[in-house]
């Protein structure tokens, strides 16, 4: 049981590396200036960029921490 948890751990690792990939790749489309929204603040757009990031980290860490522990 325990090998069927590891090994979905690590497919959940790989796919979510490949998502914060994409995520570098589409950088400037996906956090650039909103064209419906010019008025839109470079304080907001870093705030939604720095949420998704810590995001992104903390479900990394904790499918790392319980893969090897």
């Amino acid at each position: 049981m325990i090998y069927i948890v590891k090994t979905a751990l690590v497919f959940f690792i790989l796919g979510w590396s490949l998502f914060g990939m994409w995520l570098v790749a589409k950088y400037a489309v996906l956090f650039g200036p909103h064209i419906d929204d010019p008025a839109e603040s470079v304080g907001a757009r870093s705030f939604g960029v720095t949420h998704i990031g810590l995001v992104w980290f903390g479900f990394f860490s904790l499918a790392t921490y319980f893969l090897f522990h």
